[in-house]
This record gives C-alpha cells, structure tokens and sequence, in this order.
C-alpha cells in the first residue's frame, strides 16, 4: 500500500510541473493525459502532431521516443521533478566526476582554490576564473568543455536555481531571460540560424545571408501554435537588436568542497546543503553525465 501511494503522489507531482516546463523552456504545446487506474498510473506526453513522445509508468520510469530536439525536452521535464534530495545527489555526482577528471589529467588544487565557472547558454562554451595560474586554468577550460560537459554543468546549474514549485530563485536568473533562451533554442532548432545577429526589416527578420526567418520558420515549424507564440516573441525580444543583457549566462562557483552555487539563498554546495537535511528522497534517480 505504502508503494502505491507514493506512486500516486509522485504522479501528481508530475501533472504539477509537466506542461509548465515544457512551455517554459521550449515553448512548444506539449500535451500531457494522465491514466490513473491502480498501478497502471502513467503519463502519455504527445508532440504538436499528437505523436506520443514519452511515457512515465510509475514504478518503471520514463520511456522515450527521439525526434528533433525532444532529448532536451524530456531531460527538462524529468529534471522539474526532481526535489531537493536528488539535486543534492546529483551535485555529489557532479563534484566526483569533476574531481576524478581532475585528477586523471594531473591537476590538482590547493585547499584555497576559488574558480567560477560562466557557461554561455547557447553554445555551452564554459569559461573559467579564479585564483589558479593561467595554465591551470586553460586545461580545466578544456576538459569542462569536453563533450556535453558545459551543457550538462549548465543544465545542472539551472535546475538548482529553482525551489520545489519551481520558481525561479536564483539572482542570475529571471522569465524574461528564460524565454530569450527558449525562443533562440527553438528558432535555431527548426531554422538552423543563430538569430542574434538577424535584423529587423519591413516587418521580418533577415538573417545576415538574406534569408527571412520568420518565413522560413513559418514554412518548417510543426504546427501554428508554435509559430504564433515564437514570431510574437521574437517581435518583442528582438526588434530592436539582441539583448546580450538578457541571455541566459549561468555562472557556478568551484572551490575545494566542489560546485557551489552563487545568487540563492539556499544551494546545494557541500557548504551550502545543511537546510536539506531531512526530506526524504523520491523514486527518481539523479542524472548527470556520464
């Protein structure tokens, strides 16, 4: 019985967060239905095209059907699940897997090292300062941004700068800085362009080689919904230039303890993490990359 109703509750913290994120982060018009019969609970989320794209039995986990940028999409949305504990669990991680990488390639860092770490959100090119010599600091620039390493680091970061109803709690980080993200994601992801150095013309966007991105978005993007919400944000983001002001540069600090976060009250840092003791941990388990 106990597992049941864990199993219900975590359920209905997934209807919670699912749609609010999706819309959030991508902006897409993600559907969610809900199957509550015994433990046969799950949740079926469908694409614009009404294409299942991930399912989440409870008990079992989440399965999921890749198309275009839909990974990111169901990372994000497994991520808005996760409490307080398992973000803990992935800084444990996180802080291991940085230090064995550390460690593998000969760095290694006095008890006074203090780095921070920028992480530009549509790149994820990482860059690091801090009070360690220039060499130093260039090789752990290199293997951080290794891979997927910025973008999860990132994502990491992004996650932690959020409370359990999911508001944004963090100083670097506010809605109109995340809907610049979503909007330069999506429009990159169905057109191809980086739009930040498009300019605003005769009522449209032109990208430096001639092309009209909202045409051009017009003419792939899935459905209407979609193209209605990001050409109305691109009006309102872009139409006087881009706003590097508004990007969504996330930046974490590293010191000898591991990552630590900057800009909240409450972090999940070895030295920041005392107010978590006691919650109790879901059925989810902490990703990070591998």
């Amino acid at each position: 019985m106990g597992k049941i109703n864990q199993n219900m509750a975590d359920m209905k913290r997934i209807r919670e967060a699912d749609e609010w994120w999706l819309c959030l982060l991508f902006g897409e018009p993600y559907e969610a239905k809900f199957q509550s019969e015994g433990t046969g609970s799950a949740v079926h989320v469908y694409d614009g095209n009404g294409d299942e794209i991930l399912t989440y039995t409870a008990g079992v986990g989440w399965h999921e059907k890749e198309s275009k940028a839909e990974t990111e999409v169901h990372g994000a949305l497994k991520a808005a699940c996760y409490d307080d504990k398992e973000k803990q669990h992935a800084r444990n991680v996180i802080n291991q897997q940085i230090s064995a990488l550390l460690s593998n390639h000969g760095v290694s860092l006095s008890k006074q090292v203090d780095l921070r770490f920028s992480i530009n959100p549509y790149t994820y090119q990482l860059s690091a300062s801090g009070n360690v010599d220039k060499d130093t600091l260039s090789l752990i620039e290199r293997l951080l941004n290794e891979g997927d390493n910025g973008k999860n680091l990132w994502t990491h970061a992004w996650i932690c700068m959020h409370d359990s109803d999911n508001e944004i709690v963090n100083s670097q980080a506010n809605m109109t800085k995340a809907n610049q993200y979503s909007l330069w994601h999506e429009m990159y992801n169905t057109t191809g362009y980086d739009i930040r150095n498009a300019s605003y013309r005769n009522g449209t966007f032109i990208a430096e080689d001639g092309t009209d991105l909202l045409a051009l978005f017009k003419k792939t993007v899935k459905n209407s919904t979609g193209y209605e919400l990001y050409s109305k944000r691109f009006l309102e983001y872009a139409r006087n230039g881009w706003d590097e002001g508004n990007d969504l540069v996330l930046e974490i600090g590293f010191d000898s303890s591991g990552l630590y976060d900057i800009g909240q009250e409450k972090g999940y840092g070895m030295k920041q993490d005392a107010w978590i003791k006691g919650k109790n941990q879901s059925i989810f388990d902490a990703k990070v990359w591998g």
